[in-house]
C-alpha cells in the first residue's frame, strides 16, 4: 500500500465515503459505518502514509478537476436522501447512528463543496448554495471569504488562540464567524433584495421545510442533528488547521496555515490538507496544490481524534508553534 504514497491520482477513493454511507443506511448500519471510519481509514492513512509528491512540492496535478467534487456532492445527497428516508421509522439508537453519521459524511462533503465554491461561476454558486444549506453551513461562503482576508484572526473564526482547547474553540469561532459575516453584509449597504444573507435565510427555509415535509418533526430532528455534527467537525478542521497561528499577515508570512501531506487524507477531502497553498494562491484549484507550510505529524483522523484530548493535544502541538521554536 506504500507504493500509493507515489501516485498523484486516487482522488475519485473520497466518493466511496458517501456511497459506503449510502450503502450501510439503507440496510440499516450507521454504527457500522462510523466504525469503518474511526478504525479502517486512519489505520489505511498511517499505512500508506506521507504523500511524495506534494512532500517533494512537484505539482499534484492529477486528472479529476471539477468532476470529482461535485460526483461526491452527488453521492453525497443521495446519502442523506437515505439516512433521511430511514430515520422517519428509525428506532432512537439507529435515528442516533444516522445523525452522527449523516453529519460527518456532510462535513467530508464540506471540503469538495469549498472546492466547488471557489471555481465561481452561477452554477457553481447554485450547486454550493444548496448543498451548503444542506450541510448546515449555509452561511459558509461569507465565513470564508472573510477569513480568508482576515487569516490568523480570532474574530472571524478557525483561528484559535494557544492553549485554547478544541470544546471551547468550536461554539467561540461558529458565532464569531457569524457576527462578522452578518455586519460584513449589514456594512455593503445593498437594496434589502439584494442581501446576500437574506438570500440564503431563504434558500436554508426551504430546504427545512423539505425535509419536515419529508419526515414531520423527526425530519426537522434529523436535518438540526446532522448539521450540528457537520459544523462541529467542520469547525474542529479549522482548528486543526489554524490552531496558534494568530497574528497579521505580516507576522505569519507563509505560515498562516498547517498543513497535512497524508495521502489517504488528502484524497479523501480533495487536498485540502495543502491548507498553506491554499490561502497563498486561493484560485488554485486542488489539484495542482503542494505543500507549502509545515504539516501536522498526523493525517487529519489522527490530529481530528488528538484534539479532542486537550492535553494530548497541547503536548504534540504547542511546543511546534513558530514563537516556541524561535
Amino acid at each position: 500500500m506504500t507504493s500509493l504514497r507515489n501516485r498523484k491520482g486516487g482522488f475519485w477513493l473520497s466518493t466511496l465515503l458517501p456511497a459506503a454511507a449510502a450503502a450501510l443506511f439503507f440496510f440499516g448500519y450507521p454504527w457500522l459505518f462510523l466504525l469503518l471510519l474511526v478504525a479502517v481509514v486512519p489505520a489505511a492513512d498511517a499505512l500508506i502514509g506521507q504523500d511524495v509528491e506534494v512532500t517533494n512540492r512537484r505539482a499534484s496535478h492529477a486528472p479529476g478537476g471539477p468532476t470529482i467534487p461535485v460526483t461526491y456532492i452527488c453521492v453525497w445527497g443521495i446519502a442523506v436522501l437515505v439516512a433521511l428516508e430511514r430515520a422517519v421509522t428509525a428506532r432512537p439508537l439507529e435515528f442516533a447512528g444516522l445523525v452522527i453519521a449523516s453529519g460527518v459524511v456532510s462535513a467530508f462533503a464540506m471540503a469538495h463543496i469549498h472546492e466547488v465554491m471557489h471555481r465561481g461561476g452561477r452554477r457553481s454558486r447554485l450547486i454550493s448554495d444548496v448543498a451548503l444549506a444542506v450541510a448546515g453551513y449555509p452561511h459558509y461562503r461569507f465565513v470564508h471569504q472573510l477569513h480568508h482576508g482576515h487569516v490568523g484572526d480570532p474574530r472571524f473564526g478557525s483561528t484559535a488562540h494557544a492553549g485554547l482547547s478544541v470544546w471551547c474553540h468550536v461554539g467561540r469561532s461558529f458565532f464569531a464567524a457569524l457576527r462578522s459575516a452578518i455586519a460584513y453584509e449589514l456594512g455593503q449597504a445593498r437594496h434589502w433584495r439584494e442581501n446576500r444573507l437574506l438570500q440564503i435565510v431563504l434558500v436554508s427555509v426551504a430546504v427545512v421545510a423539505l425535509f419536515a415535509w419529508f419526515g414531520g418533526w423527526r425530519g426537522a430532528l434529523f436535518y438540526l442533528g446532522q448539521g450540528i455534527f457537520a459544523v462541529f467537525v467542520v469547525e474542529t478542521v479549522g482548528y486543526l488547521q489554524h490552531y496558534g497561528l494568530c497574528g497579521s499577515p505580516d507576522e505569519l508570512g507563509d505560515q498562516v496555515a498547517w498543513d497535512v501531506n497524508f495521502w489517504l487524507s488528502n484524497r479523501l477531502l480533495v487536498n485540502n490538507g495543502l491548507h498553506t497553498h491554499h490561502h497563498l494562491e486561493q484560485t488554485r484549484t486542488y489539484d495542482r496544490l503542494v505543500q507549502a507550510g509545515r504539516a501536522l505529524p498526523g493525517g487529519y483522523l489522527h490530529m481530528f481524534a488528538l484534539a479532542l484530548i486537550p492535553p494530548l493535544w497541547f503536548s504534540v502541538m504547542n511546543h511546534r508553534l513558530p514563537k516556541a521554536s524561535d
